[in-house]
Parts: C-alpha cells; structure tokens; sequence
C-alpha cells in the first residue's frame, strides 16, 4: 500500500489487519487517503474534545491506563507485545512531533479548565487553569492520541460499513410483523 510515510509503518500494518478481507483495492486507498489526510491536518469537534476532557477529569491518572488498554484493543491477535510497544511509541512520538502545539492542544486544554471549573466551582479562573495544566497536563498526549486512534478506527469501520453496502445491494430485509 504505501500511501502512509515510512514514519507510519505499523498505523499501516495495524490497518492491514483491520481490513483484511473486508474492502478491495480501490476502498483500501480510498481510505488511506482519508487516513492520510486527517494525519496531516488532524481535527476534532468541541463535542469530541468535550468527551475526552469529561473522561480525563473523571478517571484522572487511570487515564493514561485507559488510553493503553483502548490502543491493545483496537489491535488484531497478531500483534505481538513488542510491536504494541513500538505502535504506543510511534503513536506518542507522532502526537508530540505533528500534533502538539498545533491548535487542538489547546482546545482540548480549554476544555479540561471549563470541566475542572464545573468541578470545583469555587476555583478561580487561574487556580483551574493551574490544576489543568499541573495535574492534568501531562495527560494532554495521552487525549491526542485517543482522539486519532478514535478517528483512525472510525474512518475503518465507515469503510468497512460502504463496502458492505456495496455487496448488498439489492437485497431487502423484511421484519416479520409478530401477532
């Protein structure tokens, strides 16, 4: 396939596994594209970055956890521990070298003050803003990567969902009315 940077080799295995069997050729690259382009210019709603911060506020250091048991869920059987290391590495490096510092940090940092504000109503804007970016901000990576491991699958599991309409096509489903 190719079509994702050296860089991304194990993104690209991880979606090899993902799909195999599911999609042709031709969706394989319709999806890397869509992968690909979202990699680049990765973005997020508010309501998606609103759920993320409620989630790190609510588990607080159970949150980097989280983040590790939702990466060894999205993997297939066939990765061994190793390579889920190396996928763990690749995935923070990627988020601290093309992500951070780049505008949905700090979306996602505005989000985690609104939460720890609707928390502790008696903090004062710059207290919250403190606790934010002391206790919770080292967690920032851990967000970003939910937010693309979250968007990645996504995009596999719509393309998955279109290739099967695909084959379907035609073909009804009735429900039998129940007396």
């Amino acid at each position: 396939m190719g079509n994702l940077t050296k860089q991304h080799q194990f993104l690209e295995k991880l979606i090899n596994l993902q799909i195999k069997g599911h999609l042709n050729k031709e969706q394989a690259e319709i999806l890397y594209k869509a992968i690909s382009s979202f990699l680049k210019e990765p973005d997020a709603s508010d309501y998606t970055l609103e759920l993320i911060a409620v989630r790190i506020v609510k588990m607080g250091v159970d949150y980097e956890a989280y983040v590790s048991a939702l990466i060894f869920k999205t993997l297939p059987d066939e990765f061994t521990k190793k390579e889920l290391v190396k996928l763990e590495e690749e995935f923070y490096s990627y988020i601290e070298k093309e992500i951070y510092g780049k505008g949905l940090d700090q979306r996602i940092t505005e989000k985690l003050i609104e939460q720890i504000s609707k928390q502790n109503p008696k903090l004062n804007d710059s207290m919250a803003e403190k606790k934010a970016m002391g206790n919770w901000g080292w967690l920032l990576p851990h967000a970003l990567t939910q937010l693309v491991i979250d968007r990645i699958i996504e995009a596999i599991d719509n393309a998955k969902v279109e290739a099967n309409r695909g084959k379907k096509k035609g073909r009804t489903i009735r429900i039998k009315k129940m007396d």
